[in-house]
């Protein structure tokens, strides 16, 4: 399969590790075009939701290529887990434990640190981060670990759905927790043609 170059992410899913999984074009097909071609890749997509800064993606550009498929093992890893927990079932007992392995790693690549404040502030606060020296190759991989972890034990839980025509994942903010696509403009436009294309077949077939 041919890597995709440059392809702009579409950042819908509300939550860094959410977008992660939606790296794949639609995980409802048997082979999903992957979006994380190459290393390059991952590089923008973590740029893209602050997960990387700059300096950050220049030490890794030269990160050996393993790394890549370490992240596309834990995109599955996370989309089992976060589907098996909206279809209302346990997640399987090995992915858990795998994830606790990532969870792992990134606790020993933390750090904490005073936070820089304005020079009339005269409060003091301290950050947790997963530090870029400790982490080397493995910062953005295991960035999102954290990130994902969070999510799943958070309270935010019960706001994540799937796309029924795409997989996708999203945290839904909407007042009365109506939405259903990842987008409008996509799955959503998608849903309708469905529909309007079905309502008049069976006008025809009257």
């Amino acid at each position: 399969m041919a890597p995709i170059s440059e392809h702009q992410f579409e950042l819908v899913g509300g939550h860094p590790a959410l977008d992660f999984i939606n790296t794949v074009h639609d995980w409802t097909v048997s082979e999903p075009r992957d979006y994380l071609g190459v290393f390059a890749d991952a590089i923008r997509f973590g740029e893209a939701v602050g997960l990387l800064m700059r300096a950050d993606t220049l030490r890794l550009r030269r990160t050996a290529a393993i790394e890549l498929t370490r992240l596309r093992a834990l995109r599955a890893l996370l989309k089992r887990i976060f589907q098996m927990w909206l279809s209302g079932q346990a997640p399987d007992n090995t992915d858990l434990r795998k994830l606790s392995a990532e969870v792992a790693e990134a606790a020993r690549a933390t750090r904490f640190m005073v936070a820089t404040r304005p020079q009339r502030s005269t409060q003091v606060a301290v950050i947790r981060e997963i530090a870029p020296e400790k982490a080397a190759d493995a910062l953005l991989r295991l960035r999102i670990v954290e990130a994902a972890a969070a999510l799943l034990v958070s309270d935010a839980m019960p706001s994540v759905k799937s796309c029924p025509t795409c997989g996708w994942l999203f945290l839904d903010g909407s007042k009365n927790r109506s939405r259903r696509w990842c987008s409008m403009d996509t799955c959503g436009a998608v849903a309708k043609a469905r529909r309007y294309y079905r309502r008049m077949k069976e006008g025809v077939n009257r």
